[in-house]
């Protein structure tokens, strides 16, 4: 097994964030993108990205610790808290990782910003890091 479940873990985030109804509803589709948002995208959507992770080795197989910022961009606060409300929902059971056991996933770090643009646009984000534990 390779110490890389980057491209599993993207597979099930992505299928497990556009399988919530609820959260596909309160952004109007699928508006949901690792990394970055396409340039040319409406507002609201989510994006999660890799903020850290590691070789943990804190069991008998091989085993990973990472770190995953999901986060809701919205013309609102309201609107922002929102979307966030319902990845929360969806983050708090473990993923199905092919190849990988996920045996821990958690919400940690919260954030709930403002960002304004140089056009004087404010746009809010609000979500989480998630600590996604798999061997």
């Amino acid at each position: 097994m390779t110490l890389s479940p980057y491209n599993a873990l993207n597979s099930a985030i992505h299928k497990r964030l556009t399988g919530g109804t609820a959260l596909v509803s309160a952004i109007g589709g699928t508006a949901i993108y690792h990394g970055i948002a396409p340039e040319s995208s409406n507002l609201p959507y989510v994006i999660w990205s890799f903020a850290a992770g590691t070789a943990e080795n804190m069991t008998p197989n091989a085993s990973v610790a990472e770190i995953v910022y999901i986060r809701a961009y919205a013309a609102t606060a309201k609107k922002a808290a929102e979307i966030d409300a319902q990845v929360a929902s969806l983050m708090e059971t473990d993923l199905t990782v092919t190849g990988w056991n996920n045996y821990w996933l958690a919400r940690e770090s919260e954030y709930f910003l403002p960002e304004i643009d140089d056009a004087g646009v404010t746009t809010w984000s609000c979500g989480a890091n998630y600590r996604v534990r798999l061997d």
